[in-house]
């Protein structure tokens, strides 16, 4: 009691203490918060910016995920905003003061293309010219609300390397998420890239590398994009782009949504193998179906997809059913889970160390050597009721002639010997791009042996089956007209070329795995079907 009639007598002498002393307080506090403002506007936090590098756990450098700086965030994609086009003072004031995490701006020189062109770089999307708002004064307005990343798209080479400059030079204001976006390669019914993508790599390499890439295609509109997509040859491009420039930043695949209802086995299939996220993005005014957002958002996880749709009914729904999307699939969606090429149920054999000869992801098989082949981890027994099927698509990327007897697949059975990729012993059946198919082995005599042809077709695809019946090998080859769209993946009532050939009783019936090779390294076979099917085939 007596200790705190003593403090109660101590303030009460404080609050009777002369001016001036009560001034000299009151100015200790002024410039105790003017000092802690300047010090956490100039470190941007209360720790040290030269001690966030020395202790790596306090620095957010430009490469950090947004799933990682935005908390809501919650590692899925969909609880990223964003904010398109942020190309005027306006948008930028709107998009800065809004609930925005990602504000993605435009960037070309001003007077771009024009006897007035200048090396100043300005906010503004081509076909314009000119922008109220400089570069300078969007990465200036940007830097003061720590809470917003950005996406900066490169619209012409002549911006690039000057654009990259102020980003280096503007490094300390940007530890947040940087991505740097550009259309690098010509893609579905778009026009030639504007930005070279040697050059646009190497200046990023050299200027600003601590960030997150952001690469795409140019595409354009057309009146039915029903048939239209991402192709093959689209995402082998992008892939032996990153692979050649060893780019080492986290990658985003950036994805235009009215193209993806034919494009995920693809897609998936470069995200697997570059360990890359996808943005999928919507035109302003273009269609895009509920169910094709609902099978990419089955096959992609939360945490690898970012997505930015602009019709506000469609962007609802797919928040609302992004994480139940299997309901909500398509007939087309749901047929593939039950033909797509499963890694886990295949080895990898011969010289696949040889860079890039074999390529698996969850939704398809690239081989590109004759020297690399898959076999099933599950040996089987002769059975009619066992068959391997699968859809293989022949890509000419070298601009090669078509070799007869070579340049094709191969199917071996009651493999006895299959650590060679030379020498694989077993029965073969061979499916050739010029319309030869047979069956033979190397280890019987030349009596096991049977061959026909047929017609190919100018899309290079086939679907195929084989079975081992025990007594007879059944070797079926449909030739396909359509291997790229959705609806493809359904059976239909195509004419099959068909071999039959008996299996002479001194050949054992042991348990053999399927093996499955390509025979023309100047080809590249892609398998997005490839399955082993129990029940009955014949």
């Amino acid at each position: 009691m007596a200790a705190s009639n003593k403090d109660f007598q101590r303030l009460k002498r404080m609050v009777k203490a002369s001016h001036p002393y009560r001034k000299t307080v009151l100015c200790q506090l002024v410039v105790a918060v003017v000092v802690i403002y300047f010090w956490y506007s100039f470190n941007e936090g209360f720790i040290p910016w030269f001690l966030r590098r020395k202790i790596p756990v306090l620095e957010v450098s430009p490469d950090v995920s947004p799933m990682i700086y935005f908390p809501h965030a919650n590692e899925d994609g969909n609880n990223i905003r964003w904010s398109r086009h942020v190309n005027s003072r306006r948008a930028l004031d709107t998009a800065i003061t809004g609930e925005i995490d990602m504000i993605q701006g435009d960037v070309i020189l001003k007077g771009q293309d024009t006897e007035h062109q200048s090396l100043i770089p300005v906010m503004a999307r081509l076909p314009n010219k000119d922008s109220d708002l400089t570069l300078d004064d969007w990465l200036a307005e940007v830097r003061q609300s720590y809470s917003k990343g950005i996406k900066v798209t490169l619209q012409s080479n002549d911006a690039v390397e000057i654009t990259l400059q102020k980003l280096k030079d503007s490094r300390r204001g940007l530890r947040r998420p940087v991505w740097l976006h550009a259309d690098i390669l010509q893609g579905p019914h778009g026009s030639k890239p504007r930005v070279d993508m040697t050059r646009y790599f190497k200046h990023v390499n050299r200027l600003f590398p601590e960030c997150t890439m952001s690469l795409g295609w140019t595409t354009g509109t057309h009146t039915d994009l029903s048939l239209s997509g991402y192709s093959w040859d689209n995402v082998l491009d992008i892939y032996y782009a990153v692979m050649d420039a060893e780019l080492q930043q986290p990658i985003v695949i950036s994805i235009r949504s009215s193209l993806i209802r034919n494009s995920i086995p693809q897609l998936k299939w470069l995200t697997d193998n570059l360990h890359a996220s996808v943005f999928i993005w919507q035109e302003e005014g273009e269609r895009t179906a509920a169910e094709d957002l609902m099978h990419i958002a089955y096959r992609f996880a939360p945490e690898k997809s970012y997505w930015d749709i602009h019709n506000k009914d469609l962007n609802a729904y797919l928040k609302k059913n992004r994480n139940k999307s299997s309901p909500n699939l398509s007939p087309y969606a749901k047929q593939r889970d039950t033909v797509l090429f499963r890694p886990d149920a295949w080895l990898k054999m011969g010289l696949h160390m040889e860079h890039h000869s074999i390529l698996p992801s969850e939704e398809a098989l690239v081989l590109q050597s004759r020297a690399v082949y898959v076999l099933t981890k599950t040996k089987y027994r002769p059975s009619k009721l066992i068959s391997l099927n699968g859809r293989v698509q022949f890509l000419n990327r070298k601009n090669k002639d078509v070799v007869p007897n070579e340049t094709g697949l191969s199917i071996f059975l009651r493999s006895t010997a299959y650590t060679d990729f030379d020498k694989i012993l077993g029965i073969q059946c061979f499916l050739g791009l010029d319309g030869q198919m047979k069956i033979s082995s190397s280890h019987l005599s030349t009596e096991f042996h049977k061959s026909m042809r047929f017609t190919p077709g100018s899309a290079s695809c086939f679907r195929f089956s084989v079975v081992d019946t025990g007594t007879e090998v059944v070797f079926e080859v449909a030739i396909l007209h359509d291997c790229h769209t959705l609806e493809s993946v359904m059976p239909m009532n195509q004419v099959k070329a068909e071999l039959r050939l008996k299996v002479p009783n001194t050949i054992g019936n042991e348990m053999n795995p399927f093996i499955v090779k390509l025979e023309d390294s100047n080809r590249v076979a892609v398998f997005d079907e490839l399955h082993v099917k129990h029940g009955s085939f014949l």
